[in-house]
């Protein structure tokens, strides 16, 4: 029998406790729920109590009071490095939420600490884990729709998962962007996770990937905030050489009529579920087209793992695959590099805008103007470089 992983989960905020702790329960097998670490002690206590493990105020005392296999990290951005370089000099494997850090710099502190001292350290990348991408995923993969040429997410997600996206749907490392930032007042706001808002900055992105495929991206704050209107639908359009996806349909075209109007026929996604004690629980998603079938399984339904907010296959896929990598000794399925470069794509639609609208190639000069700016403000606002990992361990970074 294969043993069981002691995993501990730091950060009890709104992600932490909302959508990595449902999932703790249904993975029994894998793994054995220890402890919690959060600087807030009355939810501590209180999540301590539910679930029957230890807890722990400080990194520092959870380290030495726990024999850790996997330590998920769900904290502000600014702790993601310093919590990490901890957990790795000390042989603790990691699972740390997005973004892996704000900069590179940041990042790559966590990258030569994981690998000095032998450690996996999984990046909790969900967008592309979640049953529609990766359906999607197999329909680009089948050449139903031919060579991906241009994508279109237009109100989606933006940053560091809308890059992800972008990335692995175009099947290929980016190779130039061009970012534009437009800034307008909106009335004063506080949205849903109890951030101010008074203007709202939308960047708009356009990048070329090294196999010739393009994409636009536009997002902003106030898309991400869910407020004054925004995000009330979104645009996601994948045109290849043979067909298209838009939204969930698959455009798919006859090469019959390639010369005949090359009108294509749309074909909706099926979902099956099936009942699970009780729940109702995505089993597949199928697509019956005129020369094949194209499934996809939710290799967790069985434990009763499906869309659901808090217990999805999401959450499963980035807990199982920290898992896999400890217990085989491979790499995680979305690793830190992966997840540096999603990250730089991000950084460099900013410094594309910060640069007059100036398009730049990959990789970026390190550090960029952007992430001097932002290491600038981690400064003034935590009172230490970022490298000095020791005394930002007992900083409080507060839930934003």
């Amino acid at each position: 029998m294969t043993r069981k992983l002691k995993l501990a989960l730091i950060g009890l905020g709104r992600r932490g406790r909302g959508s990595h702790l449902p999932i703790y329960p249904r993975l029994k097998d894998v793994f054995d729920f220890v402890a919690v670490c959060d600087k807030e002690e009355d939810v501590l206590r209180e999540v301590a109590a539910e679930y029957g493990v230890n807890a722990y105020t400080s990194v520092r005392d959870l380290v030495a009071g726990e024999d850790l296999d996997v330590v998920d990290v769900v904290v502000p951005g600014d702790a993601h490095h310093p919590i990490c370089c901890y957990l790795a000099e000390n042989g603790i494997n990691i699972i740390v939420e997005t973004p892996v850090s704000v900069t590179r710099p940041m990042t790559d502190l966590m990258i030569e600490a994981a690998e000095r001292n032998n450690v996996k350290l999984e990046v909790a990348e969900n967008y592309h884990r979640v049953p529609m991408a990766r359906f999607q995923a197999k329909v680009i993969d089948s050449g139903v729709i031919g060579e991906v040429g241009r994508i279109y997410r237009i109100f989606y997600e933006g940053g560091y998962h809308g890059m992800s996206m972008l990335r692995l749907l175009a099947g290929s490392p980016p190779k130039s962007i061009l970012g534009v930032t437009h800034v307008t007042d909106v009335v004063p706001i506080i949205d849903r996770m109890k951030r101010h808002h008074s203007q709202e900055r939308c960047i708009s992105s356009f990048l070329e990937f090294e196999n010739g495929a393009a994409a636009t991206m536009i997002y902003s704050n106030v898309i991400h905030a869910r407020s004054l209107g925004r995000k009330t639908t979104g645009i996601s359009q994948i045109d290849g050489t043979r067909g298209a996806i838009v939204g969930d349909t698959v455009y798919y075209t006859d090469p019959a009529t390639y010369q005949s109007g090359a009108l294509a026929a749309a074909y909706e996604p099926q979902r099956s579920i099936i009942d699970v004690d009780g729940r109702q629980v995505l089993q597949r998603i199928s697509l019956e087209l005129p020369d094949q079938e194209i499934v996809w399984e939710n290799p967790y339904a069985h434990l009763g793992v499906g869309e659901n907010n808090g217990r999805g296959v999401d959450m499963a896929d980035q807990l199982m695959s920290i898992a896999n990598a400890v217990l085989e000794d491979t790499d995680p399925t979305y690793g830190v590099h992966e997840a540096r470069l999603d990250q730089e794509m991000s950084l460099a639609a900013s410094e594309s805008a910060l640069m007059n609208k100036q398009a730049l190639d990959f990789p970026l000069r390190s550090p960029s103007q952007a992430e001097e700016q932002i290491q600038e403000r981690f400064k003034e606002t935590h009172g230490y470089e970022y490298t000095d990992i020791e005394p930002l361990l007992d900083v409080f970074y507060p839930r934003r």
